[in-house]
């Protein structure tokens, strides 16, 4: 009979580095050898393979591991917290959460605090919270802000943001000159609170003066198509998935490299060794480095959701799109890309 504990260092860890991150952790946990062999170096590559999350009928969260189409169930009781406030921030792996002040709570004389607090407040229909950021992690920092933007039924109200030894909101002056639009990302980059909205427009948060300020318009030769602000090797870009006619597949994305100080935007044909993940909710970057290994995972490669609510790829050496992997159905709104943090289970 064969002794699995006594199989040769090198051959475990050549095998330790080609599982995914759900199998690599029950690999650490089948002996001692085995779990000298899965090295926590290895452990911090596979961390950045990014996992799909979902809520299913607007109120049941799922998590997809896309290497191997594994769909994960939220673990005990409701996916959405529930309290006396209207949001919280939900880790819904460690199941901590932190509440934020209710809407209403702005200390802010502004169009938007009169709107939700003001004689006007009944002709503001259902406000709520449409694109959020933080400035840090609420787990690596006990300070941090807390950025909004803030949409009704008929349309958006504004942004406001929140620091985490606050009680209350504090209104943002819009951008002069701009009239008010749908907030489609909303980021932290080098510093600064970065909003894109449907109108193309990039403008940053200016905390001093407690203003939006307008910085430039994306694409201003791009007609069809959808933007997505993502941070990629320390630069800002912009990748817009070009849609086939009639508003058909994405059938090609173009990104750009945004310098904000310039208000310029230049086209970047490969990403070198990284790859993008795109969506309404989180985007962001992978690097891969010589020894990195992620199953499924590509460099120079583009993932996204297109309008199909199909999960594809696109490579930037080639142009080609293909399908990144079979699972639930689900619509770009309501998934997130997210990089899980295990480190618990280690």
């Amino acid at each position: 009979m064969v002794n699995w504990e006594k199989l040769p260092q090198e051959i475990l860890e050549l095998i330790a580095r080609r599982l995914v991150i759900e199998d690599f952790l029950a690999f650490r946990g089948v002996c001692t050898s085995w779990r000298s062999a899965a090295a926590k170096e290895t452990y911090n590559t596979k961390s950045k393979a990014p996992w799909l999350m979902n809520y299913v009928d607007n109120q049941r969260a799922e998590f997809c591991s896309p290497p191997t189409g594994r769909i994960y169930p939220m673990r005990d009781g409701s996916s959405r917290p529930r309290g006396d406030r209207e949001y919280h921030i939900f880790n819904p792996l460690s199941r901590v959460s932190i509440e934020l002040p209710a809407l209403k709570k702005l200390r802010r004389k502004s169009r938007l605090s009169v709107q939700l607090n003001g004689p006007k407040r009944l002709q503001c229909r259902h406000p709520r919270i449409n694109r959020i950021a933080l400035s840090s992690g609420p787990s690596s920092s006990r300070s941090y802000i807390v950025m909004i933007h803030i949409h009704e039924s008929l349309g958006p109200l504004g942004f406001a943001f929140h620091r985490s030894e606050e009680d209350a909101w504090m209104a943002v002056s819009p951008a002069m000159h701009l009239r008010r639009s749908t907030v489609l990302q909303l980021i932290f980059y080098d510093g600064l609170f970065v909003a894109l909205d449907a109108a193309k427009q990039i403008m940053t948060f200016n905390e001093r003066k407690r203003r939006m300020e307008s910085r430039l318009i994306l694409g201003q030769n791009i007609f069809e198509g959808h933007p997505y602000l993502v941070e990629c090797s320390g630069s800002l870009m912009a990748a817009w998935t070009i849609w086939g006619e009639g508003y058909g597949p994405v059938k090609r994305i173009r990104v750009f490299k945004v310098d904000l100080e310039k208000g310029t935007e230049e086209e970047v044909k490969s990403l070198g060794n990284s790859s993008l993940f795109l969506n309404g909710n989180s985007s962001f970057s992978v690097e891969f480095k010589a020894e990195s290994f992620l199953l499924g995972i590509k460099p120079n490669h583009v993932y996204f959701i297109d309008n199909m609510d199909e999960k594809k790829s696109y490579s930037m050496d080639n142009g080609e799109v293909g399908t990144y992997f079979d699972a639930t159905s689900c619509h770009d709104y309501a998934a997130t890309w997210f990089q899980p943090d295990f480190t618990t289970f280690l």
